[in-house]
């Protein structure tokens, strides 16, 4: 709760600096906005998804603008901004600001409702009276979805519903209720998120059989995934018939110079704010295909592994080529209850093969890893973080302010050849010593891979996480004085 207030300081300000608010000295009653209205009772105007429209800033950000019919003889309106994520408890964002134009801006926030506010004010010089309320309308930045219902079964549910399409299809579980996904649910090449509610997630109980495939761009986000009884190989696995239409010759990639037969997943692969409990296998599941991925991402997830296996949690493994262009994993906690000698944190099939221009063309020539303010406790603590990932000067490794525990041989995370950046980490092993090249080795800019450091962990840490509790029944606090130096970690457990 702490963080949700700072951060809403910050938006609050951004919200009231990008307000267009022309009159300094009081509302501008010029009789050009009269329209030739006096003596009247005013009404509001009148506001509909039309008169929404997104701004993209220099920045990279975007903000909303919000336009509105002018109502003749007005002397200004009343304008009020609140989130509605939860709406027992409105963030307000932007109280009684008065304007004396027609629109106002305000930033823009994925998957967020507002509650968006305007009220004609009365013009003493015109005696027209201001409207007896404000209008009210509910804006969303989160994608439409279908809601499935309480009681259907996921992959039935969405298999029935889902339609071939090139634009974003959305699928929505309703907060609080408990779901079953007893088979695999295909998405194919279709761009869908797949979504819970943010402030009162679902709880999926995952079958034997049960999955989630694509072969196109997929976002999941605010779901818990209860995967105990989970059999498959992957909580989601890449497609084991993947389509010609996305090969690297049919995307352009082999007559832009690269030489490898493989698959593209153009669109971002999210998971979003999401919590698993006693994952036996992989996360991520190549099928044994020459896939590539272009964006994945984990972030603000926390993923809890009972893997004593042979699968690692990014498995890419059993093909010939394939690897992620950009892998981005933040503010996460992955921990396994698990000792694991077997298995890698994330694996490719063949590391001469996996690299960008080999897939993606001279245009393509890249790849990052941006893996930043996560915990890691033994995931794997028996075997290397990484295997088979290419040594090339054309991948860059963003690998800083992380807690890894009881895990074994970062170093082979980090291509020597490529430019690296580890500030902030720190490690610490337990079932095998630290390998000297943890500590030992310096980035490219003088700093070690990580520090040596216990983090002496609040705990407990080897529970299997509680999806009725918001942390899971464990804590990742660490108490150690170069962790708390740095804030190293997922920031959840700092109360960030």
């Amino acid at each position: 709760m702490k963080s949700k207030f700072k951060n809403l300081g910050s938006l609050c300000c951004l919200s009231m600096f990008l307000f267009v608010i022309s009159c300094a000295d009081g509302i501008n009653d010029n009789e050009r906005f009269s329209g030739g209205v006096s003596n009247a009772q005013l009404e509001s105007p009148k506001i509909d998804d039309t008169c929404f429209a997104t701004l993209a800033n220099d920045d990279g950000s975007e903000s909303v603008k919000v336009t509105w019919p002018i109502v003749y003889g007005a002397g200004g309106y009343l304008f009020n901004l609140n989130i509605v994520d939860d709406p027992s408890n409105p963030i307000v964002l932007v109280k009684d600001s008065l304007v004396d134009g027609c629109s106002a801006i305000f930033h823009k926030r994925a998957d967020t409702k507002y509650e968006v506010s305007v009220k004609a004010l009365g013009n003493v010089k015109l005696n027209n009276k201001e409207a007896a309320s404000a209008t009210v309308f509910a804006y969303s930045t989160l994608v439409p979805a279908i809601t499935i219902p309480e009681g259907e079964d996921i992959a039935e549910y969405i298999m029935a519903n889902i339609q071939p399409s090139d634009k974003e299809q959305g699928f929505e579980l309703i907060g609080g209720k408990t779901y079953t996904l007893n088979s695999l649910v295909d998405f194919d090449l279709n761009t869908v998120t797949f979504r819970g509610d943010k402030t009162n997630r679902a709880t999926v109980v995952v079958g034997p059989d049960g999955g989630l495939m694509t072969q196109g761009g997929l976002k999941v986000k605010f779901i818990n995934f209860d995967c105990t009884e989970m059999l498959q190989t992957g909580v989601l696995t890449l497609s084991a018939n993947p389509s010609e239409t996305i090969s690297t010759f049919a995307l352009g990639y082999k007559n832009d110079g690269a030489n490898q037969d493989g698959f593209v997943i153009e669109n971002p692969v999210i998971f979003q704010e999401c919590n698993f409990k006693n994952v036996k296998n992989s996360f991520l599941y190549g099928n044994g295909k020459n896939w590539s991925l272009r964006d994945f991402r984990i972030t603000e997830c926390i993923v809890q592994l009972d893997n004593s296996g042979s699968n690692p949690v990014i498995n890419l493994q059993g093909s010939s080529n394939g690897l992620i262009k950009n892998l981005t994993i933040k503010n996460s906690t992955f921990y396994n209850l698990s000792d694991n000698s077997s298995a890698y944190f994330i694996r490719y099939g063949n590391s001469s093969n996996a690299q960008p221009k080999k897939i993606f063309g001279d245009s393509g020539n890249s790849s990052v890893f941006d893996i930043f303010n996560n915990t890691f406790s033994k995931t794997m603590n028996g075997k290397d973080f990484a295997n088979n990932l290419a040594n090339t000067n054309t991948l860059v490794f963003n690998v800083h302010h992380n807690i890894f525990y009881d895990t074994y041989r970062l170093n082979k995370l980090l291509s020597s050849q490529g430019k690296r950046y580890t500030k902030g980490n720190t490690i610490f092993g337990v079932l095998k010593s630290v390998d000297s090249s943890d500590t030992g080795k310096n980035d490219s800019s003088g700093n070690p891979y990580a520090i040596l450091e216990d983090p002496e962990f609040s705990g407990p840490i080897d529970l299997a996480f509680d999806l009725s509790r918001s942390e899971g029944g464990v804590n990742f606090k660490p108490a150690a004085t170069v962790a708390n130096d740095y804030k190293s970690g997922d920031p959840r457990w700092y109360g960030e």
